[in-house]
């Protein structure tokens, strides 16, 4: 449980009680007591480029010049950290610079200026921005979370969404509600 308005509040979940932190990683996705996920937004980015050098490294020290093995390589070790968690993540401002280090990717297998036309390499290889990606998987996610039965720690919090909706407050599921309208 993190810190929150009233400290003196205890929450139990099934007879537990939820001790109280500043940061908990879970998951790989580090989770603060900010109402945003900046840094841990920040933290997959990192990690992406870092994975991208690696990756690229590799590749050219193996000699591999195969396009489409670069490109299934970059979407199991790179965008599958990339994309992590990104059901929650997807109406951050921050979406922005995972794009860069997708496009940034595709833009260097073609071997082409940083300011050559997105749209085009994107055709180019078939593919559409990460942003749709990560909205597709959030809607999943939605419609899963939907249908979660209330006794489970899932189905209070989808709960708690509704209750913020109906009382017009910021949350997840407006979010999600907005972008598919």
């Amino acid at each position: 449980m993190f810190n929150s308005a009233n400290p003196c509040q205890e929450f139990v979940f099934e007879g537990d009680i939820i001790e109280r932190v500043q940061i908990f990683k879970y998951l790989g996705i580090l989770l603060e007591t900010t109402s945003n996920l900046d840094s841990a937004m920040e933290h997959l980015v990192i990690a992406s480029r870092h994975l991208l050098f690696t990756l690229n490294r590799r590749c050219v020290e193996l000699r591999i010049m195969d396009v489409k093995l670069w490109c299934d390589l970059f979407n199991t070790l790179v965008h599958s950290i990339t994309s992590y968690a990104c059901e929650v993540w997807v109406d951050s401002k921050k979406i922005k610079v995972i794009e860069v280090v997708y496009q940034g990717f595709l833009k260097s297998l073609f071997r082409v200026r940083k300011t050559t036309s997105t749209s085009i390499v994107l055709a180019e290889f078939g593919k559409f921005p990460f942003e749709h990606y990560a909205w597709g998987q959030a809607l999943l996610y939605y419609n899963y979370v939907s249908m979660v039965t209330k006794d489970r720690i899932l189905g209070k919090a989808w709960e708690a969404q509704l209750a913020m909706l109906a009382a017009k407050k910021k949350c997840w599921a407006r979010s999600v509600k907005k972008w598919l309208l």
